[in-house]
């Protein structure tokens, strides 16, 4: 199972790819993927590529726990 990795949000890429998604949550390449399709994930599409800006999806995973920002 992959590590999740430990890093301070203004360290990663203004847009992450879906290796940095699964290197964040620690979940599986399948499952990473899996989620890019799922409504309300926040992806935006290059042709075939996936990419994830960085501050949506950051909002999106506090929204997933019920985080509040400060």
């Amino acid at each position: 199972m992959p590590q999740a990795a430990a890093v301070q949000p203004e360290e990663l890429p203004l847009v992450l790819t879906m290796k940095h998604v699964q290197e964040i949550t620690g979940l599986s390449k399948p499952k990473v993927y899996e989620l890019a399709h799922t409504r309300g994930f926040p992806v935006v599409r290059f042709g075939r590529a996936l990419r994830v800006p960085r501050d949506a999806f950051l909002r999106w995973l506090n929204e997933q726990t019920g985080v509040q920002e400060g």
